[in-house]
């Protein structure tokens, strides 16, 4: 694997310099976590809507995989 660039949260001195870097294997990865989420709220219907901690973590990876699309970096 090639080199990453750290994930800096909000607040905790700014973005790394170079910009953060995802490998391919990773971001096809965080894809598919995110489609799995997605797939099991349409799955639970109306109540899978409902759930606050589902709808935030399928936001945080919609964030995340939008942040790494393209993916760039070592292949």
């Amino acid at each position: 694997m090639g080199d990453v660039t750290p994930i800096k949260r909000k607040g905790s001195g700014g973005p790394p310099a170079t910009g953060a870097h995802i490998d391919s294997a990773s971001c096809a990865l965080l894809v598919e976590t995110l489609i799995g989420f997605l797939e099991l709220r349409i799955a639970e219907g109306d109540q899978g809507r409902h759930c606050n901690v589902l709808e935030r973590l399928i936001q945080k990876l919609e964030n995340l995989a939008k942040r790494f699309t393209p993916p760039k970096g070592a292949a």
